[in-house]
């Protein structure tokens, strides 16, 4: 009897081990995080030498953009570098077209005084 209640016993503590050493049902993936989005925060402050009006709203979504990766939201974050970077742009160049126009103004009425 004696040699019964230890087979008992160590098949209650194997047992109790495979419990405590489960698999995962299933293999194991690993799956790599994204880049952090650009934020572009040295052209949205370059921006506002151009049109401040839409160099505003560019550096907001850049400090947005900081602000999502530095949480992990990867969407967000790829959005507001999008529209951070549609913003610089579109100053810079609303900015180049002010600037030559004016510069174009004065010249012809420069011209015209002149005449």
């Amino acid at each position: 009897m004696a040699a019964g209640a230890k087979i008992k016993e160590l098949e209650a503590q194997t047992m109790s081990g495979k419990q405590a050493y489960q698999r995962l049902p299933g293999p194991v993936m690993l799956i790599a995080l994204p880049p952090p989005a650009k934020d572009y925060l040295c052209l949205s402050v370059t921006s506002f030498c151009f049109c401040i009006l839409l160099a505003i709203p560019a550096l907001l979504f850049s400090l947005k953009t900081r602000e999502a990766n530095s949480v992990g939201d990867w969407r967000r974050a790829q959005r507001n570098s999008r529209l951070a970077l549609g913003f610089s742009i579109s100053s810079i160049i609303v900015g180049c077209l002010l600037m030559a126009s004016s510069i174009s103004l004065v010249f012809e009425t420069e011209d015209m005084t002149s005449s």
